[in-house]
């Protein structure tokens, strides 16, 4: 049996492929095309599965699709009375951007409905297709994601997002092959629009923000007045549902603009471009926050009463705010957690496909997700055609490689490195990184400024032993995907400022041997020189790119930025410093 799921047509293309109930291969679409967060229809991922398995199209006996246009359509005449008089700004803006973007609801239905006959006809290898295409609701998708992939025969289950279908939220119950919906959260109040309109707001770009905004947050007090009259926009119902004041934003009927007039009256005008967030904002993007965490807790609260449930697992992009997860397991409401690693929309493609395999034909969850390096994998031959191109200078130190890298950080030098697999989902987990040492006070700004030309505010994540984090951290539960955010205890906050943020926390990642052991062997020779086994990870790419996938965009990026090395498998990787280190 062999399924491929698909999203598109929106941001983060992907495409995952599942044979004989196991995922084998996972993509994102921007990781191929270099254009970040590419919503395109996915070719270059569909084709990375089909080479990865060496089948052509017509081995697919199922492609699953993460969204249910039929729902979308049955809601429209729902949302133009519910908003009737907000539909003549959303048609004019809706005229530009299909005029201007081919963006416009109706394109995007069409494209969607399209689906079955493209792929026929743009992978047709002169066999005929026989697979059957089915269309999975969006938030089953996000939920099926990271309840089947999970050890666990049963759990509670929470998906937020922007907005699927018409849902923005679902509250759900797995248990074996089955997952059942417990309440949803429909259009307008969606917790991701929210988010996405307060970074808005605060002079960040869509879909990029709110990242950005729980790094702001930091910064700011969630405590004070401006939080005051933020959370009172929001009411908290005994169902574990929420809902919000509408009259504040403007993300239902706009893209121009996530929130009203009637918002900035009273929190200010909305900020032109980033930098020099005076601290009224930024107590702003700290409220936003913690409304955010307090969500969480009131929606998990719901959850363990009404599944008593000893574990849990999230997905969706709000997923990724890594912060509020941390919230929610330092709470203690769930003793497990699981969190698939692309929480956000690429994964979807890999929950429509689990969604079919597992609650429509019933087969055997054999699948336990425990890694996320499920990407594209290149040869030591490949490394080696990229490198004689580009005219560096490389030397081969085959298993001194690891031994060599270790000082090399310690003499605080800057590395990309690039081994095995690719990771899926968005966060950079110790294959296609940047690395660093996590001690020298500097680092954080020197990376900053040098490499990733980004807002001096954010901070980086640390990769750490599995089985030491607890030394070092306030928390020890195995952490692979870098989705939560643990404090940092007061002994290291010193002795490694350039992974501890201004709030004393990190985001971070756990290793063990059978995840990474290349990382593993990395991290034990740098505790043999320093004592500590734990160094600064950020993502390899240059500013505006995504993360880099093949080794061409391994050397592109390191060429075109200011890294010390390059460490490309066992090759060293310089553009002038020696490669002989002591």
């Amino acid at each position: 049996m062999i399924i491929l799921g698909i999203n598109a047509f929106g941001h983060d293309s992907s495409a995952s492929l599942i044979i004989d109930d196991i995922l084998v291969f996972a993509v994102e679409e921007e990781r191929l095309t270099r254009k970040k967060h590419d919503g395109q229809f996915p070719m270059k991922s569909i084709q990375a599965c089909l080479d990865f398995a060496q089948i052509s199209i017509a081995d697919i006996d199922h492609i699953s699709f993460f969204w249910k246009p039929s729902i979308t359509i049955k809601n429209i005449p729902v949302y133009f009375f519910k908003f009737f008089d907000k539909v003549p700004q959303l048609l004019r803006e809706q005229r530009h951007f299909e005029v201007e973007e081919n963006l416009g609801m109706l394109n995007y239905i069409k494209d969607m409905y399209g689906v079955p006959n493209r792929i026929r006809t743009s992978f047709s290898d002169g066999k005929k297709a026989k697979f059957q295409f089915h269309y999975i609701e969006h938030h089953l998708c996000h939920a099926a994601s990271t309840f089947f992939p999970s050890k666990f025969d049963e759990a509670a289950i929470l998906t937020i997002d922007g907005a699927g279908e018409w849902a923005t939220t679902m509250l759900a119950h797995g248990k074996g092959n089955s997952i059942q919906k417990i309440a949803t959260i429909n259009t307008p109040y969606s917790l991701g629009a929210f988010y996405q309109a307060i970074s808005m707001h605060l002079g960040f770009k869509l879909i990029e923000g709110p990242g950005k905004l729980m790094a702001l947050a930091s910064f700011g007090n969630p405590n004070g007045e401006i939080y005051n009259q933020l959370r009172s926009l929001f009411t908290f119902e005994d169902n574990g549902k929420y809902r919000f004041d509408m009259s504040y934003f403007s993300y239902h009927y706009s893209r121009k603009s996530g929130v009203s007039k009637k918002f900035t009256d009273l929190f200010g005008s909305s900020k032109i471009g980033t930098g020099n967030w005076n601290q009224e904002q930024m107590d702003l993007a700290a409220s936003a926050q913690r409304i955010v965490e307090e969500l969480f807790l009131h929606m998990g609260t719901y959850l363990k009463k009404v599944t008593q449930s000893e574990n849990i697992c999230l997905a969706g992009g709000v997923a990724l705010n890594s912060v509020a997860n941390g919230k929610l397991v330092q709470s203690g409401l769930f003793k497990n957690i699981f969190i698939q690693p692309a929480a956000g929309d690429s994964g979807t493609s890999l929950g429509s496909a689990f969604y079919y395999n597992h609650q429509i034909l019933k087969r055997e969850r054999k699948f336990v997700m425990e890694t996320a390096f499920l990407g594209n994998n290149y040869s030591r031959e490949e490394y080696e055609k990229e490198l004689q191109k580009s005219q560096l200078n490389y030397i081969d130190l085959g298993e001194k490689i690891y031994s060599t890298t270790a000082k090399i950080l310690h003499q605080n030098y800057i590395i990309g490195w690039f081994q095995g697999a690719m990771e899926y989902g968005p966060r950079a987990l110790g294959n296609r990184s940047i690395l660093a040492s996590p001690f020298p006070k500097d680092m954080k700004d020197t990376i900053n400024n040098r490499i990733k030309f980004r807002e001096p505010f954010r901070p980086f994540a640390a990769i750490v032993n599995e089985e030491e984090c607890g030394n070092y951290f306030t928390h020890d539960l195995p952490n692979p995907y870098m989705l939560l955010v643990y404090g940092v205890k007061k002994e290291y906050q010193q002795l490694m400022p350039a992974i501890t943020h201004v709030d004393g926390t990190v985001r971070i990642q756990t290793v063990n041997e059978k995840e990474n052991p290349n990382m593993r062997k990395l991290l034990n020779e740098f505790k043999m020189l320093t004592g500590h086994p734990v160094v600064l990870n950020t993502s390899f790419n240059i500013k505006a790119e995504p993360i880099v996938c093949s080794p061409k965009d391994a050397v592109h990026s390191f060429v075109h930025s200011d890294l010390d090395y390059l460490v490309m498998g066992n090759f060293l990787v310089s553009k002038g410093l020696p490669l002989e280190i002591s």
